[in-house]
């Protein structure tokens, strides 16, 4: 896409019981960098994760706590459906955008009066982790703690890409909107290699059987 700074996470290997919690700490952890200075800025907590060592900042808001929630759980199951056609590896795309009117127009019915400017996306690649399993129960608990020790350390990892690119990339972010107080997103699942991605698009063609997507809410703009 033109014009708009791309990010592109570390890939995380996880086992699927570590997906979610795993998006959860590094979404959380992107709204809150480009959300502080807002008009109406998020108040961000520190959260302890359920599963991994690790510390990470989150909004307390009840309502945009159930929408990241619902946007895990829906990459959880996109992930969990895409094992078998896309060698286990799948796509978080996450873009910020900003509208403007179009020219009027009878095609406006079929487009909608406003045009879509994504000016920043991220990206993060998971791809599986089997989970091997032993006769000796002290044999599967060792291999269970060493997948969420990994886990973990992946996870630190793309926290600390997330929260270092999203502070020394901020050039590119556009004014803040004069009628709204916040910067617009969408959020994306596409296969591990990204197909179906098409230019000025982050969504999949709709009819490839593995395309979902949904508009979250407004995220405040960062001073």
């Amino acid at each position: 896409m033109l014009n708009v700074e791309e990010f592109v996470c570390p890939e995380l290997r996880l086992a699927m019981c570590h997906v979610k919690e795993a998006m959860r700490i590094i979404l959380h952890s992107l709204v809150v960098c480009r959300s502080i200075g807002g008009h109406n800025p998020i108040d961000p907590k520190t959260s302890t994760s359920d599963l991994f060592d690790i510390d990470y900042i989150r909004t307390d808001e009840p309502e945009f706590d159930e929408e990241l929630e619902q946007t895990v759980q829906q990459f959880s199951e996109f992930f969990e459906n895409s094992m078998g056609k896309h060698a286990g590896r799948a796509q978080l795309v996450f873009n910020f955008y900003t509208t403007k009117s179009r020219k009027q127009s009878i095609w406006n019915m079929l487009v909608g009066s406003d045009e879509k400017i994504v000016f920043e996306q991220w990206r993060v690649p998971v791809a599986a982790q089997p989970l091997r399993r032993f006769s000796n129960p002290a044999d599967n608990l060792r291999e269970e703690a060493n997948l969420q020790a990994s886990a973990s350390q992946q996870v630190q990892q793309a926290l600390h890409y997330v929260i270092g690119r999203a502070n020394a990339k901020v050039d590119h972010l556009p004014p803040p909107p004069q009628t709204q107080a916040s910067y617009k997103f969408e959020v994306s699942f596409a296969s591990g290699d990204g197909k179906g991605l098409g230019a000025g698009s982050a969504l999949l063609p709709q009819g490839l059987g593995s395309s979902l997507s949904q508009t979250i809410r407004h995220i405040p703009y960062i001073a």
